[in-house]
């Protein structure tokens, strides 16, 4: 079932990126018709609430496989690991963001309607996660129960950051970026502390996503403009503004095949965590 589900999405995810390869004679000059059919896409609302949670879910399945060779390198570099500052972390994003309101701090939502939007995220994450728990049975790298995948941690971290991006993200970038960073700390500890394979983390990640952005749609549509302290809001990048960035990646490389340089040597690759960070 799991392979026939990972074959799917990687084919899904191969058609997609066969429909977006550019002919020889696309009209990539600005009012463009294929310009025009991107813009499309990427600007409808379902595609801005599946665009982060969808691929860490599929990454997260595909990454099953290269689970044990994430775990190694846990046990070479930090075998005795042993914190709980993970089982409060995880609610630091929604602690900040109740305290925000607390002090007048005005967001995207009244009290009401953040607290419905909220109770939804929440709700949905909870089926979501439990659900998976409690049918995958998957067992925890430390051995000690069948309800390793996903990380329930880590979603409640991530559907916590989404909350406060959604409530106060508009106001600065650094309250998103604190809020995320708390969340990926949350999860990187799960795996330290030997309670989460890789694939929980990535998976529980998407699906707390995913449940705040449902959860804020259901709300916006039970109460309309009710509420609502602050639309959609857009950035518009100027090059000539020498925009800054700072970003993180984890996933996995591989070489494919063996190589002889010359007589008598002979080189085999095989496949490895890696781990990048990138800025400007």
């Amino acid at each position: 079932m799991l392979k026939r589900l990972t074959a799917a999405c990687l084919l899904s995810f191969a058609g997609l990126g066969a429909a977006a390869q550019l002919p020889d004679s696309a009209d990539m000059s600005a009012g463009g018709e294929f310009r025009r059919r991107i813009d499309r896409h990427t600007s409808t609302k379902a595609y801005r609430m599946l665009f982060v949670g969808t691929p860490l879910i599929v990454g997260g399945v595909v990454m099953q496989a290269y689970d044990s060779d994430f775990r190694r390198l846990r046990n070479g570099y930090s075998r005795s690991f042993r914190h709980d500052y993970d089982d409060w972390l995880q609610y630091a994003p929604a602690g900040a963001m109740v305290a925000l309101k607390a002090c007048g701090v005005r967001g995207r939502s009244s009290w009401g309607r953040m607290l419905v939007s909220d109770a939804f995220s929440a709700g949905l994450m909870a089926i979501g996660v439990n659900s998976l728990k409690y049918s995958c049975r998957v067992m925890r790298p430390d051995g000690s129960s069948r309800n390793s995948f996903p990380s329930g941690h880590t979603a409640t971290a991530f559907m916590a950051a989404t909350m406060l991006h959604k409530e106060y993200g508009h106001r600065s970038p650094w309250y998103s970026i604190g809020g995320y960073t708390v969340a990926t700390v949350t999860g990187v500890t799960r795996q330290l502390n030997n309670r989460h394979w890789m694939s929980d983390i990535m998976v529980g990640a998407g699906i707390g996503i995913l449940a705040t952005e449902l959860g804020y749609f259901l709300a916006d549509l039970i109460f309309k403009e009710k509420g609502l302290n602050v639309t959609e809001t857009y950035s518009v990048y100027d090059r000539c503004r020498r925009p800054s960035f700072l970003g993180f990646s984890l996933g996995f490389s591989t070489v494919p095949g063996s190589y002889t340089p010359y007589p008598g040597m002979h080189m085999q690759f095989l496949s490895g965590p890696a781990v990048s960070v990138q800025g400007a």
